[in-house]
């Protein structure tokens, strides 16, 4: 895996995932800010530079090769995730990086097109 990239740098992604992502999750409020409690982070703000590197690192037509990056490459750094491997958001489907992941990969993939 290539080296992650800095923060200031995904400014763009993060624009992308807003627009693309954050706009149809479950957890937008109607005014479209974030309605997670206050003391919760969305996987796709903890992650982002890990995600697009994720991304970047793959080349496939299978959404099952993401999902195995991901898994390798940001859940298993996720305080989320315990350590036998188990993560009861993404079980539960309330990790929006699990849950929305094929509009994660498009939405990073139209911004490096842009």
């Amino acid at each position: 895996m290539a080296q992650p990239i800095p923060v200031r740098q995904t400014s763009t992604y993060w624009s992308a995932l807003q627009e693309s992502v954050c706009s149809v999750c479950l957890d937008c409020r109607d005014d479209g800010r974030c309605g997670l409690p206050r003391d919760s982070v969305c996987a796709l703000k903890r992650h982002l530079p890990l995600i697009v590197d994720v991304v970047h690192n793959i080349d496939s037509s299978q959404m099952a090769a993401y999902v195995e990056g991901v898994e390798e490459h940001v859940c298993r750094r996720c305080p989320e995730q315990d350590a036998s491997g188990q993560c009861s958001r993404r079980d539960q489907a309330s990790c929006a990086l699990y849950t929305y992941l094929p509009l994660v990969v498009d939405a990073v993939e139209l911004e490096d097109q842009r």
